[in-house]
C-alpha cells in the first residue's frame, strides 16, 4: 500500500458518543457499532495492517489498522477511505513496546467515527452516516481486507481478545471493559481465545477459521503477517486453507482471461512460452501478501484457457515476488530443461533467482547459489533487479535485458548481460537509453534486422529501437506509445512465424484479467504497431442477430440486451464524420448512464461518459495512433464486465476499463454512419 502525501490541518470535532444501540432498519443488521480490540503490535512501521475488520459480500468494510495513511497511526479503515479522514498529521504516533498491549477502539456513532486508546480519545471526525452491514458480513482479525483483490494488510502482532458492538460506546464504556471479562452491554461478537478456541462466543459468526500461519497460543492470537482468522455466518463463505481443498472452476475462458484460483488471487504482470502445441500462461499474483505466488493457465489454440493455478509461492523470510519469464536452456535437443526466472525482495534488496522444470508445470527452485545479485560497478546495490527477458546471443548462450536501476553516470536504464547455460549469468554494462525515463523491462525480440523493447514507464507501454543487442536503445519515432490506457506490462510471444503481444488489463477496482493476444508487427517504415490476431477468431461464439431501435435522435439501442459478464464481441463499419459532421460513437450501457466510444475523422478514438439521450458527453481518454485510416474504417470490440479492446482497421486502438461492469446495452450514436454490424455470444459455442 502506498503513504497518502498529507496537507491539511488536523480538525478536531468531537460530537458527544451514544450509548444507546443502532436504529436498525430490517435487513440492515449492524449500523452503529464499536470495533475493539486488545493488541500487541510487533512492529510499528508495518503499513496498512488490520486488527479487527467487518466486510460485507460487495467489499465494504470497516476496521481498526495500524498506518495505512501516516506511520503508527491508528486509524479506522475503509473501503475507498470512504469512512477514514485523510489528514492524520496531528493523530498522535503509537508509541508501545512491542510486548505491550493496547486498547484500541473505534466507534461509528450516527455522524462520526472515534478513534481511542485505552479509552482515550486520539481523534474524532464527521461523517455522513456509518456503514450498515447485515447478513453477509464476515469479520477478519489480522487483516485489512479480502476479496478480488486478494489479502491485503495483514497485522504483525498478538491479539488477546476482539469484540463488535452493535452500538456505539462511550469513552468510559471502553475504558471499563477488561480482555476476557463480560460486559454491559454485551458485545455482538467476542473472540476471547481462552482454551485455546477460535470460535466467537456470541454465536453471530458460527464458522471461525485460522488462516495460514496464525495459531492461538498463551490464550492470544499469534500473527506474524502470514496468517490471520476469518470468521463468517457460513462456512461456504471461507475457503479453505488448504491446497488439496483450492477448488474453483477450471473451464475454459475467452476474451479476457480471469485467475479464479483462490491460492492465487489477483493477477498482474503475465508472460508465455510455447512448447509443442501448447501454449503456457504464467502471470505473477497476490493472493495474501504483496506478490506471493507465480500461478498459470495452458492452452492449445492460444483464445481459450483453461487454469491451472499456482507453480510457485512466496518463501519465509520474503518480502514479496517479482516477475519473470520462461526459456529453454541452451543447447540441442529435447531434453534440456526449462527455466524460470523471478526476482524476491529480502529486505531493502531485490535479487533474481531461478527454478527448473521438464514439463512446464511442476516447477523446483534452483539452489540459492544460482541468485544473481547486482553487479556494483554499473548498478545501484539496494536498486531494482528484476525480471529477465531472453534472446539468441550469437556464438551460443543467450542475451538479457531486465528491469535494474544503472549508476546515473552510465546513461542506463535497465540492465544487461549474458549467459552460456541460462541460469549463471554475467552483468555487462547497460546500453545507453535516449528518448526514456525509468521503467521497467517488458520484452525483447530481433525484428526485422532491430532489437525492439516493450518497456514500461510512467504506467505506459513504450517502443524501444537499437540495432545491436547492447544499444544504444532509442524511442521509436512514431507510435512510441504502444499500450497506453487501463492496461500495463506488454511482452512479446512467439507463436510460430508469427510475432504476438500479450499484457493484463485492469478494471476500475484493480481485479486484473489477461487481454486478448495481439500481432506484433512492423509496417514498411519500421514502425511496431499491436493489431488483431488471425486465430482470435476461435473465440466466436454463436452469432447474435442484431437489431436498431427506432430512435432518431441520441444514441438508438441495439436488441437484443447482451450478456455482457459472459463476453460479447462486435465487428462491423463505420464512416468516420468530417471535421464539422456530428460525432459518432459506439455507446455501452452501465448503471446509471454510459461510456461512448467516438472515433474522429483524424483516426483518434476517445472515450467518456454519455447520456442515453446523447448528451453531457465527458471525453476522460484519448488516443491516436498517427495513423488515417480513410472515411470507412472497420470496427472491433470486445466488451466482458468492464473490460473492452478496440480496433479500427484491426489496429489496436485502446484498452479501456469502464466505470462499472457494462449492463448488456449497446448502442449508437449517429447510426446511419454504422453498417454490416455482427455481434458472438460468448455463452454459446459457435462453429469452431
Amino acid at each position: 500500500m502506498f503513504i497518502v502525501e498529507l496537507a491539511l490541518a488536523f480538525i478536531a470535532v468531537a460530537p458527544m458518543l451514544c450509548a444507546e444501540p443502532s436504529k436498525v432498519a430490517a435487513g440492515q443488521g449492524i449500523v452503529q457499532k464499536t470495533l475493539v480490540a486488545w493488541v500487541a503490535a510487533a512492529d510499528l512501521k508495518q503499513q496498512g495492517a488490520g486488527v479487527l475488520t467487518l466486510i460485507d459480500s460487495e467489499e465494504r468494510f470497516d476496521s481498526i489498522v495500524l498506518g495505512e495513511i501516516a506511520p503508527a497511526r491508528w486509524m479506522p479503515g475503509s473501503d475507498f477511505f470512504r469512512r477514514t479522514h485523510r489528514d492524520q498529521a496531528a493523530w498522535p504516533a503509537e508509541t508501545a513496546a512491542p510486548d505491550q498491549l493496547l486498547q484500541i477502539g473505534v466507534v461509528y456513532a450516527e455522524h462520526s467515527v472515534t478513534v481511542l486508546r485505552d479509552g482515550a480519545t486520539l481523534a474524532s471526525y464527521p461523517v455522513e452516516a456509518p456503514q450498515p452491514f447485515g447478513d453477509d458480513a464476515m469479520a477478519l482479525l489480522g487483516l485489512r481486507y479480502v476479496g478480488k483483490m486478494g489479502e491485503v494488510g495483514p497485522f504483525l502482532g498478538e491479539i488477546a481478545d476482539a469484540r463488535i458492538y452493535d452500538r456505539a460506546l462511550s469513552p468510559a464504556q471502553l475504558a471499563a471493559l477488561l480482555p476476557g471479562h463480560e460486559s454491559d452491554p454485551a458485545p455482538v461478537a467476542w473472540w476471547r481465545f481462552d482454551g485455546g478456541s477460535a470460535d466467537d462466543a456470541m454465536g453471530r459468526f458460527p464458522v471461525s477459521r485460522l488462516m495460514g500461519s496464525a495459531r492461538i497460543e498463551r490464550g492470544r492470537l499469534i500473527l506474524d503477517g502470514d496468517g490471520f482468522l476469518w470468521a463468517a455466518r457460513d462456512a461456504q463463505a471461507i475457503p479453505s486453507d488448504d491446497p488439496r481443498d483450492d477448488t474453483f472452476d477450471r473451464s475454459e475462458q475467452s476474451l479476457f482471461y480471469k485467475a479464479r484460483s483462490r491460492r492465487t488471487g489477483n493477477m498482474w504482470d503475465t508472460w508465455l512460452f510455447r512448447h509443442r502445441g501448447v501454449s503456457y500462461l504464467y502471470y505473477l499474483a497476490n493472493a495474501r501478501r504483496g506478490w506471493d505466488n507465480i500461478s498459470m493457465a495452458t492452452s492449445t489454440d492460444g483464445a481459450r484457457w483453461s487454469e491451472v493455478g499456482p507453480v510457485l509461492t512466496k518463501r519465509r523470510g520474503v518480502v514479496w515476488m517479482g516477475t519473470g519469464s520462461v526459456w529453454q536452456a541452451p543447447g540441442r535437443g529435447n531434453h534440456r530443461k526449462f527455466i524460470m526466472n523471478y526476482s524476491e525482495w529480502r529486505g531493502p534488496r531485490q535479487t533474481i533467482f531461478f527454478a527448473e522444470s521438464r514439463d512446464l508445470i511442476h516447477w523446483e527452485r534452483l539452489d540459492d547459489r544460482t541468485e544473481f545479485r547486482q553487479d556494483e560497478r554499473w548498478y545501484q546495490r539496494d536498486g531494482r533487479w528484476d525480471c529477465i527477458w531472453t534472446i539468441a546471443r550469437p556464438g551460443g548462450g543467450l542475451y538479457g535485458y531486465w528491469t535494474a536501476t544503472p549508476k546515473p553516470e552510465t546513461g542506463g536504464r535497465f540492465g544487461f548481460g549474458e549467459s552460456l547455460d541460462g541460469v549463471t549469468w554475467t552483468a555487462l554494462p547497460p546500453p545507453v537509453v535516449e528518448g526514456a525515463g525509468e521503467g521497467e523491462v517488458g520484452a525483447v525480440e530481433q525484428v526485422d534486422g532491430r532489437y525492439m523493447m516493450l518497456y514500461g514507464t510512467g504506467g505506459r507501454m513504450v517502443t524501444l529501437v537499437a540495432d545491436r543487442p547492447q544499444g544504444p536503445f532509442r524511442l521509436a519515432a512514431r507510435n512510441a506509445e504502444v499500450l497506453a490506457g487501463h492496461t500495463y506490462f506488454a511482452r512479446f510471444f512467439r507463436w510460430g512465424p508469427d510475432l504476438l503481444a500479450n499484457h493484463h488489463s485492469i478494471a476500475r477496482d484493480g481485479a486484473v484479467s489477461m487481454g486478448a493476444l495481439k500481432r506484433a508487427y512492423t509496417d514498411t517504415a519500421g514502425t511496431l504497431w499491436l493489431g488483431w490476431w488471425r486465430v482470435n477468431e476461435k473465440m466466436k461464439g454463436a452469432p447474435i442477430r442484431l437489431k436498431r431501435s427506432g430512435a432518431k435522435t441520441g444514441v438508438a439501442l441495439l436488441e437484443p440486451r447482451v450478456d455482457a459478464a459472459a463476453g460479447i464481441m462486435f465487428e462491423g463499419s463505420i464512416a468516420l464524420p468530417g471535421p464539422d459532421d456530428p460525432p459518432v460513437a459506439l455507446w455501452l450501457g452501465h448503471g446509471d448512464g454510459g461510456t461512448a466510444i467516438m472515433p474522429a475523422h483524424d483516426g483518434s478514438v476517445s472515450y467518456g461518459r454519455m447520456a442515453l439521450d446523447g448528451s453531457g458527453y465527458t471525453p476522460d481518454n484519448r488516443v491516436a495512433r498517427d495513423r488515417r485510416f480513410g472515411s470507412m474504417v472497420r470496427l472491433r470490440l470486445l466488451l466482458k464486465g468492464s473490460l473492452t479492446e478496440f480496433y479500427l482497421n484491426d489496429v489496436l486502438m485502446q484498452c479501456y476499463s469502464l466505470p462499472a461492469a457494462a449492463d448488456g446495452r449497446v448502442g449508437l450514436l449517429g447510426a446511419a454512419a454504422f453498417s454490416h454490424l455482427r455481434a458472438w455470444d460468448m455463452r454459446r459455442p459457435g462453429v469452431r
